[in-house]
């Protein structure tokens, strides 16, 4: 096993320390940790970006550091549940890292994270470092669907089990929820936002993803789509783009023929905020011109100009899921979630229903909550 990198030498010290402290205490500034381990302050402050990250210390600008919980709180007989963090992650990936951090600071359950930059390598090393640690079980909450046969084989050499927000086929008791519920999850709230466009009078709905033939995700989304449009004798347009803004502005120079009729069921945020992007440079915006509305709620869709309408995704649910589904793998019996949330439609100003939120429309949509902001 490879020794300890300096900061995760200084990470373990301060853990060490923080045992004997009560919640609320401060401790020493950076420079002075610094002198007392040895190292730089450099050092020190990414040693405590990993214990703030992992929910131990809280950092406050002009006061200092303080400890926000120890080892004492943390479930007794229980041992810590690492997480493998995707070096290359999206806005998505962070606010899911963000509540699983929450999760087990409420559950009372110690988190320790490492980054991963490849998973056919360096996250073996990553998992065998833990295990050393003295952690249960692993969760693995992003990675891109392409690395699927990676996370495979990592699941399959791994010293301890990890759980994992994706469905993989073999891997089904891996997955934080039932299998036949993942589907659903994934699937419901396009059909919904579907017939929301729908009941606000459109008759021309398309749907707008990545270009990425991996992503079993996309594959179930796209087949919600098709079957609502199918059903509803509706015009199919579908629109894959792959990463970069050429290949987005290219679609949007397709689309631009639809001015005015046009309402996009988007994948995510980042795609559907990509789509603004590329119809602007064409002097067309939401909602006068095409209606959208995206999926993750993620914090750049808030700030958008205009502010994107959006799915809401609970990743507090899906946080605490990721944790259950680890220690139960660890124990006698694997834990998977038996519910789905309900989908939350934030309505904000890009889907043309600002404003349009009544009785009737929520009458049309019994498996979908509105909410406008």
């Amino acid at each position: 096993m490879k020794p300890l990198l300096k900061h995760q030498h200084v990470e373990a010290e301060v853990r060490q320390l923080i045992r004997g402290l009560p919640v609320g205490a401060k401790l020493p500034a950076e420079r002075e940790l610094a002198s007392m381990y040895g190292c730089n302050f450099l050092t020190v402050r990414r040693a405590l970006k990993q214990l703030t990250n992992d929910g131990w210390i809280a950092r406050r600008p002009g006061s200092g550091t303080f400890v926000a919980r120890n080892a004492e709180a943390a479930r007794p007989g229980m041992g810590p549940v690492g997480v493998l963090v995707y070096k290359e992650g999206n806005a998505y990936a962070s606010r899911l890292l963000q509540a699983i951090a929450e999760a087990g600071g409420s559950a009372d359950l110690e988190i320790r994270s490492g980054w991963v930059r490849d998973l056919a390598g360096d996250a073996l090393a990553q998992a065998l470092r833990f295990q050393q640690e003295g952690c249960t079980a692993l969760t693995l909450p992003w990675f891109p669907h392409e690395q699927s046969e990676a996370v495979r084989a990592l699941v399959g050499r791994s010293p301890l089990p990890i759980s994992l927000a994706l469905l993989i086929p073999g891997l089904e008791r891996h997955c934080y929820i039932q299998p036949e519920l993942f589907e659903a999850s994934t699937t419901g709230a396009v059909e919904e936002v579907c017939r929301y466009f729908q009941g606000l009078g459109e008759t021309r709905i398309a749907y707008l993803g990545p270009d990425s033939p991996h992503d079993a995700v996309l594959q179930y989304r796209l087949a919600a789509y098709h079957h609502f449009t199918a059903r509803e004798n509706l015009p199919r347009l579908c629109g894959l783009a792959g990463p970069g803004a050429p290949a987005m502005d290219e679609l949007a120079e397709r689309w631009r023929e639809f001015r005015g009729h046009l309402a996009v069921v988007a994948y995510d945020d980042e795609h559907a905020l990509r789509f603004m992007t590329a119809m602007h440079k064409l002097g067309l915006g939401a909602p006068e011109d095409y209606r959208i509305v995206g999926y993750n709620d993620t914090e750049a869709s808030r700030f958008s100009d205009p502010p994107l309408s959006t799915i809401h995704q609970d990743f507090d649910f899906i946080a605490h899921g990721l944790l259950q589904s680890a220690l139960g793998l660890a124990g006698p019996q694997p834990r998977q979630c038996d519910r789905t949330p309900r989908p939350i439609l934030l309505v904000r100003s890009t889907c043309g229903g600002a404003g349009r939120v009544d009785e009737a429309l929520r009458a049309r949509l019994p498996e979908i909550d509105l909410a406008s902001e």
